[in-house]
This record gives structure tokens, sequence and C-alpha cells, in this order.
């Protein structure tokens, strides 16, 4: 059976990456990648394996961090799956429909796209989509949604890994879209399925979260957000998120547990938003918010 695990991104000064990577040993990590961030910044990263004990030692990292003063939006947390699956992959990943419209295949599968379906060629690969994971495919059925409506002038995909809810929107007439991992390999890889899907000149992709200094003069604009994140980034998240939508905004947020959407919904309605629209899929949930 192929191993599950959580993954931590966290982003801290470059003065604080060797105090943080070792008091992430303190508290139980087996090893910490620290990488180059945006200018002035690391980017941590380890992995919890998802088996008994990983909630007490997630909470344990949390605790943690929190009394560093690393907030929540300078973490990322994601689910994946072991190198295994990924050298298996050609045996296990075709190509598959998602929604009405959509069809994403890797690059080994053959079969033609069914007509009348938008083709998304994509790479699998360790700690990035591959629209398989029930949020993402939550994600995706919101975005089919929003662009059937009014394809977006102005898009960001917050924590957007492989990038393939970006490029999904592109391929469904977006104009353009901004792309936000602290990650910098999913920064790359971003970059690279753009690319590989003919969608490049109209993808963005940097190494940060959801800011004003980020956006620059899309701030207060953007017309669609989506976030397919964990639920305690989400929380935090919820005035940057309100901040840089326009009047009449939406957001589509994912990555959270059915039993914690309805807490996201007040707290979403709290801050400020409309709540539109809400989707399950096994234990996952999303809820769809508009800024008035």
């Amino acid at each position: 059976m192929t191993k599950k695990w959580l993954e931590l991104i966290i982003e801290v000064s470059e003065t604080q990456a060797e105090e943080t990577s070792a008091r992430m040993f303190e508290a139980g990590a087996s090893a910490v990648e620290e990488r180059e961030g945006a200018a002035g910044a690391s980017v941590l990263i380890t992995h919890i394996a998802l088996e008994d004990g990983a909630t007490k030692r997630l909470r344990a990292m949390e605790a943690l961090l929190a009394a560093m003063g690393v907030g929540k939006s300078a973490v990322t947390l994601r689910n994946i799956e072991d190198q295994d699956w990924v050298a298996r992959s050609r045996g296990h990943f075709q190509g598959a429909a998602y929604g009405e419209k959509l069809w994403v295949k890797p690059p080994w599968d053959e079969g033609e796209t069914p007509q009348g379906r938008v083709e998304l060629l994509i790479e699998p690969g360790l700690a990035f989509g591959t629209g398989r994971h029930p949020s993402t495919h939550l994600a995706l059925l919101a975005i089919e949604r929003r662009c059937a409506q009014n394809p977006p002038e102005r898009m960001v995909d917050l924590g957007c890994g492989s990038g393939i809810l970006g490029v999904a929107a592109l391929l469904y007439g977006a104009r353009r879209v901004t792309a936000l991992d602290l990650d910098p390999k999913a920064v790359e890889e971003t970059i690279a399925l753009a690319k590989r899907n003919g969608v490049g000149g109209r993808m963005t992709a940097l190494g940060t979260t959801l800011a004003q200094a980020a956006l620059g003069e899309w701030w207060g604009r953007v017309d669609f957000i989506t976030a397919n994140i964990f639920l305690d980034a989400l929380r935090e998240l919820a005035p940057p998120v309100h901040g840089a939508l326009a009047p009449g905004g939406w957001a589509v947020l994912s990555g959270i547990g059915y039993e914690g959407a309805e807490t996201l919904a007040r707290i979403y309605k709290e801050a400020g938003f409309s709540i539109e629209h809400s989707n399950q899929i096994e234990e996952w949930a999303s809820i769809e918010v508009i800024k008035p």
C-alpha cells in the first residue's frame, strides 16, 4: 500500500532558519530540508507520515512555530504520496475526466482525449498535485463552474503546488493567473506545467504567500482566488483574501475536511464574505465565497 505523508513547508527569515531547523528536530522532525526562498527568506521542508501519532506530531510542530513567531500564513501543508508511487505511476496514472470539460493525462498516455474535453498534460511528482486528491478535484469543479459563467481576467492560485488549478483555468479561458507557493520547487513546476500546456505566457508564479506586496496593482482587483490548502492557513488568510479580491470577486477554499467546512464558512462570513456554494467528495469539502 502506498505510504502517505503530510508535507510542511515553512517560510522563515534567513537568520531564523538554523534555529528553527534545530527546534523542529527537537519537536520530532526526522529530516528538515532548507531551500532558498524569496529575498531574505529561507524555506524549510519536513514530512510527517500519516500514521498513528501524526496529529500529535503536527500539533507539536505548529506550537513550536507559533512560539517562534511564525504565522500560519507562512506555513503550507499538503498531502503527498511516497516516491514509490511516482516510480510506479506509469502503470497507475492514466487519463481521467474531471467535471464536464477537463481531461487530465500524463505524457505516456497515448489514448485519445474524449471529444469535447480540454486536455491538460501533467507529469506526476512527489509533492505536486495531479488532480487525484479529492480536495484538488473539488477546486477543479469550482474553477470549471466559475469559468463557464465568466472566465476571470485576473486569478490567483494560492498554494499552487503543481500549478494544475491555474493551468486548468487558463485552458478554460482565464486571461491571466498569478500562482503563489512558498516552495521554490512548486514555483518551478508551475511554470513548467504552464509551458507544457501552451499557456506559459499567461502564467506568473511567485515564491510567496498572499500579500499586497506580491500582487502589486492586482491588489483589490482580483476576480477569482483558488486556495487548496489546510484549515488553519485558510482561517488566517481570510483578511488578505478579502483585500485582494475585487468587489464581486469569488474564492474557492478547498483542502479542508468536511467537519471543518461549517467553521470556515462562519469565519469567512464574519470577514465580510457571502457564502455561495459548498461541495464534498469523500471526507473532503470546499466552500465558495464572494466579496460583496
